[in-house]
């Protein structure tokens, strides 16, 4: 709505702009002609001068409409763009926590256990359950964790680095910092991907 009432009353600006430089050029200390003639001469100067104006402000508004329904298509890929990456980011977070509060056997009670998140948030030591179950789920959250933080750079490399970014990152060096310290229970060829999920965290290029 707002496009044609611009165009209007840029419409009538020019209007008024042409027919007065032409009264002012030609008409000043003369009176309104009633020769048909006169007229015409004004009705073919004003659509030889005002048409291609119009015409060319109308083409100015339908190239500014164009790049508007750009960027609001562009700002609607991207707002899906991030729906998907955070839920993307989220869902393997859920996996984490699921894994976190898989109960592992203690080992000089094994009628009793404890949560695995337990040991990798630091309350309990790792030496108070049983070594193979530890090894498991160590090896298990390697897994997710490696997905967590290729989640979270695409995340950082295609939406920001704000809060909702930071608050993952934190949970992935918490959780990196607890694989690191029980490399251990993992094999060789998990120590380069440990490094490597470190280094995107750290947004430093790969070598």
């Amino acid at each position: 709505m707002w496009k044609i009432i611009l165009v209007f009353v840029i419409g009538l600006l020019l209007a008024v702009a042409v027919g007065g430089a032409y009264y002012i050029y030609v008409g000043i200390g003369m009176p309104f002609s009633d020769s048909g003639e006169d007229w015409a001469q004004f009705g073919n100067y004003f659509g030889g001068v005002a048409g291609p104006l119009l015409s060319f402000i109308s083409i100015l508004l339908l190239v500014y409409a164009i790049l508007m329904q750009n960027r609001q298509l562009s700002d609607a890929q991207h707002e899906m763009l991030k729906r998907d990456l955070l839920s993307h980011a989220d869902k393997v977070e859920e996996q984490i926590d699921r894994w976190l509060e898989r109960r592992l056997a203690i080992a000089s009670l094994a009628s009793e256990s404890v949560e695995f998140g337990d040991i990798v948030w630091g309350i309990r030591e790792g030496n108070y359950v049983d070594p193979e179950a530890l090894k498991s789920a160590v090896v298990r959250l390697h897994e997710l964790t490696r997905l967590y933080c290729e989640a979270l750079v695409l995340h950082r490399k295609n939406i920001d680095t704000f809060f909702i970014f930071k608050y993952h990152r934190q949970k992935a060096q918490a959780l990196l910092n607890f694989l690191s310290a029980n490399q251990s229970l993992l094999d060789q060829t998990a120590v380069p991907s440990l490094m490597s999920c470190q280094i995107q965290l750290d947004g430093r290029p790969q070598a």
